[in-house]
C-alpha cells in the first residue's frame, strides 16, 4: 500500500491487472441500465403500435363543379375518421374513384390535415375526369341524386410511433349534387 504524507495508508487506485472495482461495478450497471431502456423503448412501440388503429376513410358526398364535352370535375367530400386515442396529422391521401365498374379517375392529395382523436375530418379532394374514361352508367349516375362508388387507395399519417400508411377500401353510396344546385339551394330559403 501507499502512504501520503499524513502517515496512514491512501486508497488504493487499481488492482491487479488495472482493475478498479467501484468503477467497472458503475459501469456495468450503466450498460445494464441502458440495455433495459433500450428494452423499455422497443416494447413501449410495440406496445403503441398494436393500440394504433387505422382511420376509416368515406365518400361523404360528390359535388360537380363543371361538365364540358370532354369531361368535368368534381369535388370528392371525404370523410377521415380517427377512432384513436391520439390525434393523426394527414400528410397524403392517394385515391381512385369508381362508379357502377367504371373507373373516373385517381388524384393525390398532398396538403396536411389534422384528425383529432375520435373525430371524423373533412377533406375536400378535386378530381378531373373525361368523358372517354367513364361508361355511360357514369353519365347516368352524375344526373341523379346519389352516386354508387366504390373508393380505395392508401392514406398516411404522423402517429406518435411512426409514419403509417393505411391502405382503405369503402363502397357506398354518396349524395351528388352540383355546383348550381348547391348555390340555388343555399339561396332559396
Amino acid at each position: 500500500m501507499t502512504s501520503r504524507r499524513g502517515g496512514g495508508p491512501g486508497p488504493r487506485l487499481a488492482g491487479p491487472g488495472g482493475y478498479i472495482p467501484g468503477v467497472a461495478r458503475s459501469r456495468r450497471a450503466s450498460r445494464a441500465a441502458g440495455w433495459a431502456l433500450a428494452l423499455l423503448v422497443v416494447a413501449g412501440c410495440a406496445g403503441l403500435q398494436s393500440v394504433f388503429r387505422n382511420p376509416d376513410v368515406n365518400l361523404q358526398r360528390v359535388v360537380v363543379r363543371g361538365l364540358g364535352l370532354t369531361g368535368g370535375t368534381m369535388d370528392l367530400v371525404v370523410g377521415v375518421y380517427n377512432p384513436n386515442a391520439f390525434s393523426l396529422q394527414g400528410t397524403r391521401l392517394q385515391l381512385g374513384l369508381d362508379v357502377e365498374q367504371s373507373h373516373v379517375g385517381d388524384v393525390e392529395y398532398t396538403s396536411a390535415f389534422q384528425a383529432q382523436q375520435g373525430d371524423t375530418t373533412v377533406v375536400t379532394v378535386p378530381l378531373a375526369f373525361s368523358w372517354s374514361g367513364v361508361a355511360g352508367a357514369v353519365r347516368t349516375a352524375l344526373g341523379g341524386g346519389e352516386l354508387p362508388y366504390k373508393l380505395s387507395g392508401q392514406l398516411t399519417v404522423s402517429t406518435p410511433i411512426g409514419q403509417q400508411q393505411v391502405p382503405f377500401s369503402h363502397e357506398g353510396r354518396a349524395p351528388l349534387s352540383r355546383i348550381g344546385d348547391v348555390i340555388q339551394r343555399s339561396t332559396v330559403r
